[in-house]
């Protein structure tokens, strides 16, 4: 038998900071690596070994073959290189960077026992430029009776950081994780699947503005997290970041699109049934990575390969309309439209990205169109005539010079329709103001009021519609200028109360001595 110190040239003054579930995942990385992940929940095992007068010792074991302990001595030297997608590591440095933490940081002695050799890691002091500083190194004995185990025993190991080890096992992927749930699809590139219910331990990684149940598992680590409690696994995605810190929302979309070229139609359904929150998701041209547009356009687009997945998609989710981006203000207008009928008359209707139109869901505005949710109008009738005059007079007379224009005022015929009114308008490029300092942003092309507000006992009703419609010269319902010309509106109605009581009168003997519009 022969001992020999080895000297890594690693100064235990190296910034590197690691938490001890940092330290114990890439001891435990190493015996991953090994088994590989099909074998890994089946022969990896640990243990907590009582030592009188000390905290004891944490034993981490596995049947293996072993290895050459040179591996473990140069930085960059790794025995994954080769086969990159196969493994958990690649850096050739975390054993090395977790012996030193362990060492200088928790007092946690390491010794590793693999074929015929053993492995102590120690410190020596080391001149430098008349300093002395204090190196990582290792006592290694080689030729003892060969075993067929490879063993990593943590001396100093308080038993209070069991959990922590259980951690860092879950922090890989392999069949066995406690964490794992049914899988919905699995492969050589990837798997999707649900999440158990045992809780997820608080060190693995969240990923900042996706955080939740679920975990994304790249390259056979946990790496983020997800919003709804299922499990997401691609393992040929790699990053590349060194330290492995958790990936970010943006990360977490890439990896899912790379995944979705792989993944079957019917694991496309799960995930995009997943991503539900979602599905309404347009990108911002400013803040393109916030959207989920893209990762749920792919999945439609891998689902639509499979027809019975199609169906069996929307008999799941029958209630869908598709809500497009509006390329013009006419669209914008209609759409607006739309979704306010969809709001209070079919308030089931869950409105998606346009991309579900692949999938075979209508559009909100041809809905909202097929059920009369849009004006149908036509010129005034009767005692409508009278009525509209009368209404036009009393605005005159109430606002006086707020407003410049009294437009033509047509019917809205059908009563499904969303709006009591609708003002047409026009940009109006001059910048005219009126007597309270307000501009004059649009005239109005003309006016249209709901038939129901046209019958005797609904002149203030009809009066309010028609000034409303009236102060959109100033500006859209979201304008603050159109607010407070409408606050202003409502003033002078109320110091003129006892001229509109008048029109009330006439408005209701229009309808008493005339042919009703209603019949």
């Amino acid at each position: 038998m022969t001992t020999k110190t080895v000297t890594l040239n690693l100064m235990l003054s190296y910034p590197v900071h690691w938490t001890k579930w940092q330290v114990l995942r890439d001891l435990i990385q190493n015996f991953y690596d090994d088994a590989g992940y099909e074998r890994f929940g089946k022969s990896f095992s640990y243990f907590h070994r009582e030592e009188s007068g000390t905290k004891g010792s944490l034993v981490l074991s596995m049947k293996s073959a072993g290895f050459n302990y040179e591996w473990l001595i140069h930085i960059g030297a790794t025995t994954k290189q080769d086969t990159q997608n196969k493994f958990a590591g690649l850096y050739g440095e975390g054993f090395k960077v977790a012996a030193m933490c362990a060492l200088r940081d928790y007092g946690w002695s390491i010794e590793v026992r693999s074929r015929n050799w053993r492995l102590v890691v120690t410190t020596i002091d080391t001149a430098i430029d008349g300093r002395t500083l204090r190196q990582l190194a290792y006592t290694i004995e080689e030729g003892l009776e060969h075993s067929d185990q490879t063993v990593i025993t943590i001396a100093n190991f308080d038993k209070e950081y069991l959990p922590t080890v259980e951690a860092a096992m879950q922090n890989f992927y392999y069949p066995e994780n406690p964490l794992f749930g049914e899988f919905v699809w699995q492969s050589d590139y990837g798997s999707i699947g649900k999440r158990s219910k045992i809780q997820k331990p608080k060190v693995l990684p969240t990923s900042y503005e996706c955080g939740g149940d679920g975990i994304i598992f790249l390259a056979y680590q946990a790496r983020g997290s997800f919003v709804t409690p299922i499990v997401v696994c691609n393992h040929h995605f790699k990053t590349s970041d060194r330290d492995r810190k958790t990936i970010g929302r943006g990360t977490v979309q890439d990896a899912i699109i790379d995944l979705s070229y792989s993944m079957p139609p019917h694991a496309a359904m799960f995930l995009l049934t997943s991503l539900r929150k979602y599905w309404y998701s347009y990108p911002d041209s400013r803040k393109d990575i916030e959207s989920w547009y893209a990762t749920i356009r792919k999945l439609i687009l891998r689902i639509r390969l499979d027809e019975n997945v199609v169906r069996r998609f929307r008999t799941q989710n029958p209630h869908l309309a598709v809500c497009e981006r509006p390329t013009s203000k006419m669209m914008e207008s209609r759409r607006s439209i739309a979704q306010e009928w969809q709001r209070i008359n079919q308030p089931q209707l869950i409105l998606v990205q346009e991309n579900f139109s692949l999938l075979g869901y209508e559009n909100i505005i041809d809905v909202c169109e097929a059920a009369g949710g849009f004006n149908v109008t036509r010129e005034p009738l009767g005692d409508e005539v009278k009525a509209l005059e009368i209404l036009q007079n009393a605005a005159k007379d109430v606002l006086g010079d707020f407003v410049f224009e009294f437009p033509h005022c047509l019917v809205i015929h059908n009563e499904s329709s969303v709006h009591d009114g609708t003002a047409h308008l026009i940009a109006n490029k001059e910048k005219k103001k009126n007597r309270s300092g307000y501009r004059i942003r649009y005239s109005i092309r003309r006016i249209e009021i709901q038939k129901r507000l046209l019958r005797a006992d609904r002149f203030m009703e009809a009066f309010a519609t028609y000034c409303h419609e009236l102060c959109h010269c100033f500006g859209g319902d979201a304008s603050k200028t159109f607010s407070y010309a409408l606050t202003d509106v409502i003033a002078l109605t109320i110091r003129k109360r006892s001229v509109l009581v008048t029109y009330q009168k006439q408005w209701k003997h229009c309808f008493e001595n005339g042919r009703s519009s209603d019949k």
